[in-house]
């Protein structure tokens, strides 16, 4: 099922929201600290993870929606891996 189509809105609206999160994620990197420099990187990183599985929520079904559920088991790891350097 495309993600074009009227009846499918919200799942249209998701994608919007996962490119202007990482914009919203790439101004913020870019007025912390200079290059080189991440430990101001991963609070931003985070929060927007955790914005992204509010947006693909757990009740994601992998055969009704796989790109979603992708997209949700992504920023799951990807906030672990973040979790864990900071350690």
């Amino acid at each position: 099922m495309s993600t074009d189509h009227p009846e499918d809105s919200g799942r249209t609206d998701r994608w919007q929201s996962l490119v202007a999160g990482a914009f919203l994620l790439e101004e913020t990197l870019a007025s912390k600290e200079g290059p080189g420099d991440t430990s101001g990187a991963i609070p931003p990183a985070l929060r927007y993870l955790d914005s992204l599985l509010e947006v693909f929520p757990s009740s994601l079904d992998p055969v009704e929606d796989f790109e979603g559920y992708a997209v949700r088991r992504m920023a799951l790891a990807l906030r672990r891996a973040l979790e864990q350097g900071g350690r």
